[in-house]
């Protein structure tokens, strides 16, 4: 074995011995054009890879000088082919006497979890059955013919028109359920199969574009609850979350009355998140990341609303009708999605290990807090404390990480014109780097 090696030391040579790196060194290797992670115990420099990465850069770069190991096996699929493009990349290994992890971790956790996983997949738990998937997609299209037959049975009155929409955003609302599954390659077993189905139902059956959900669901489990990495969290400066309160109110920044938004929350987030912001942002997305395929797919389910409804009420009882059923599904959306934040403690970047990120809970950050619960919709700042593994540790909770589907199958691709993009001239409350993300071929 080398001896210990040298930050910016270039890539091992075949056959000869890896030199060893200390996590001083490795924590050196954070930067934009200079970043280092660990899998495995073996040190790779993606500095210039990082742009190349399938998934895109930002997705890898959010594990610079960190172990991505539990990441990198939940990622992807077929590990023996991805070991293939890491070999050029290797630096060289961990020195003996350096633990594998870098930063707070809960050892047992990780012994946990990685044994539940290999125990999962020895029972072929996740093991999807499409035909469960073909009967979730066959009652959403049933919904939608219903509210079609609801409106030309019984006409456009008031109850006609409430009931079709109440069908509606049942509708979208089990849609959002089904896309999730195919982007996380869950329901067929070629990821292409799964990538052209989630086309369709995000498309067509929602009008939104699939390679936009994916780039920001792919961060919110690389960094769950992660500020400048989980899109979930960034709602500033609409609304403030965890530690960010803390900072706001040390610049003495008040766009709004933070210590009221607790109140203003309900009748801004769960009514508007997807009919403003997610349609805002998913054009912009589409737009800048010239993904002109899901444009036609989105452009296809407006058409086929208006063409459907327009009839019986105009256009503009056509738009009224849509607006009625993305408001009701944004409804949906907000509290089926918040259980899977608000539980858990919200701050900036901690380096835990990935078991930890995943499961990390409320109680656990409030035994952190002395006793204290951590602040979500206040205007209170949370007290910063320590997170510790929580006393009732459910194994479904690490099976299934933060958003409650199998973090076996989170793999990813990028289209090669939109790794990278910067949104340098979008507004500030939209801007970041958007690669593209779509599912690699198993």
């Amino acid at each position: 074995m080398g001896g210990v090696g040298e930050p910016g030391r270039g890539h091992a040579q075949p056959g000869a011995p890896l030199p060893t790196f200390r996590w001083e060194q490795i924590r050196q290797h954070n930067l934009p054009g200079d970043k280092w992670l660990v899998i495995e115990r073996r040190v790779y420099d993606i500095s210039r890879w990082a742009q190349r990465h399938p998934g895109g850069s930002r997705l890898i770069g959010h594990h610079g000088a960190e172990d991505a190991t539990d990441a990198f096996r939940a990622f992807h699929q077929d590990l023996n082919f991805v070991r293939k493009f890491l070999q050029p990349l290797l630096i060289g290994e961990l020195a003996p006497e350096e633990p594998s992890h870098d930063g707070p971790q809960d050892a047992q956790l990780v012994e946990d979890f990685r044994a539940l996983r290999q125990a999962a997949e020895d029972m072929e738990l996740f093991e999807a059955k499409p035909a469960f998937f073909a009967l979730l997609l066959g009652h959403i299209l049933a919904m939608e013919v219903l509210a079609w037959l609801v409106i030309y049975l019984f006409g456009p009155g008031w109850v006609p028109s409430a009931l079709a929409a109440l069908v509606l955003a049942t509708s979208q609302a089990q849609s959002w359920c089904l896309q999730h599954d195919l982007g996380h390659t869950s329901v067929f077993r070629k990821s292409q199969w799964n990538h052209v189905a989630q086309q369709f139902v995000m498309g067509q059956l929602k009008g939104f574009s699939a390679h936009w959900w994916n780039f920001r669901h792919f961060q919110h489990h690389a960094k769950p609850n992660i500020f400048h990495k989980d899109p979930d969290v960034t709602v500033a400066p609409v609304f403030l979350l965890g530690e960010s309160s803390i900072e706001y109110g040390k610049k003495k920044r008040r766009y709004l009355p933070y210590n009221h938004q607790h109140l203003y929350f309900f009748l801004i987030g769960p009514p508007l998140l997807t009919l403003v912001n997610f349609e805002v942002e998913n054009l912009a997305y589409m737009l800048v990341c010239m993904q002109w395929t899901d444009l036609l797919w989105a452009a296809s389910f407006y058409s086929r609303f208006l063409l459907c409804y327009s009839p019986f009420y105009g256009l503009p009882g056509a738009l009224l009708l849509f607006v009625a059923v993305r408001v009701l599904e944004s409804h949906w959306f907000v509290w089926i999605t918040q259980m899977n934040h608000i539980p858990k403690e919200i701050g900036h970047e901690k380096h835990r290990d990935w078991a930890s990120s995943q499961v990390g809970c409320r109680a656990a950050a409030a035994r952190g807090n002395g006793g204290r619960m951590p602040t979500r919709l206040t205007g209170a700042p949370p007290v910063p404390g320590s997170w510790q593994r929580p006393a009732t540790w459910s194994p479904r909770s690490s099976l299934t990480g933060s958003a409650g589907t199998s973090t076996s199958r989170l793999s990813t691709t990028s289209s090669p014109r939109c790794r990278g993009t910067t949104t340098a001239r979008w507004p500030r409350w939209c801007r970041r780097c958007v690669p593209s993300t779509a599912s690699a071929t198993r």
